[in-house]
């Protein structure tokens, strides 16, 4: 997908906590941000909670309706315990211009 973005190139440095007591440093380069998401494809991802399904089908009628995105898609993960599978998320990197995960309650 191709979408209107600011160009930022800055690299900034993210710390991970490990539960093991390591800590990580990793160079990463944010991703450029949208200039606007008019005419954009969402991908929404429900993080597997029974009752979040109203929040994401609300919040995708939002995004099209009031912020003009042309498509949504929306995923569930299996469960909100565990990672996205790497292969869903390539697929979404695929088609949409950006992403919302999260759990509502």
């Amino acid at each position: 997908m191709q979408a209107n973005t600011l160009v930022d190139t800055e690299i900034q440095r993210i710390s991970y906590l490990d539960p093991t007591g390591d800590v990580q440093l990793i160079d990463r380069q944010n991703a450029q941000r949208l200039t606007s998401i008019k005419g954009t494809t969402v991908a929404l991802m429900n993080n597997g909670n029974d009752t979040s399904g109203f929040f994401f089908e609300a919040l995708s009628q939002i995004f099209k309706e009031q912020y003009g995105v042309a498509k949504v898609i929306l995923e569930t993960k299996f469960t909100s315990s565990k990672p996205a599978d790497d292969k869903l998320l390539q697929e979404i990197a695929v088609e949409a211009d950006f992403m919302v995960a999260g759990v509502a309650l």
